[in-house]
Parts: structure tokens; sequence; C-alpha cells
């Protein structure tokens, strides 16, 4: 499983467990796979949630925003930001493999 170092309020790293997908998948009310098509900002924000929760158990969805705000001062854009927590999380699956819908 790969670790991914985002620098936000702090150095954080990004992981994404089965613990961590299978409750974004209940959190989103898909799957994976279908998560593809409905990618929106809430999305995103709740993808970092979950990758980010297994190293600091008292992290809260409410605090995800101010933590990608101090994440876009230092990489200067949020697309720079959302790379960094689509590697950790395509990392999970492997680049090309996505559970499939059965």
């Amino acid at each position: 499983m790969k670790i991914v170092q985002i620098k936000m309020d702090k150095e954080r790293n990004l992981k994404f467990g089965m613990n961590a997908v299978v409750k974004l998948e209940k959190d989103l009310g898909m799957s994976i796979a279908e998560m593809q098509d409905e990618m929106s900002m809430e999305n995103l924000m709740k993808i970092t949630f979950y990758g980010l929760k297994w190293e600091d158990k008292k992290l809260n969805f409410d605090d995800i925003g101010d933590l990608m705000d101090a994440a876009i001062e230092h990489y200067e854009t949020f697309a720079a930001v959302i790379e960094l927590v689509m590697e950790a999380f395509t990392a999970t699956f492997g680049k090309k493999a996505v559970p499939s819908k059965k």
C-alpha cells in the first residue's frame, strides 16, 4: 500500500487501506467504479478525509477544507493537491485496476 506525503498544516500522509475504502464507499453510497463518474468537490474532500484518517483518528470532515486550503497555499494550485490525493487513491487499486460493479 502506497503512502503519499502531502504538506498541509503539517506534513501528513495519505493512505487508502481497505477500511478507508469501505467507509468511503458507504459514506458516498456508491462503489469506487461509480465514483469516477460522480466526482465533485465534496467527494474529493471525502476521499482526502478517508486517506488522512488512518494517521489522525481525531480528524473530522469539517477540518478537510482548511487542510486542503493549507495544501493549496503550499503547492500553489488546487490541481497539484488533487494530483497527490489521487496518486495515493489510485495506488490502492493499481493504475488501471478498479473494482468491478458485481
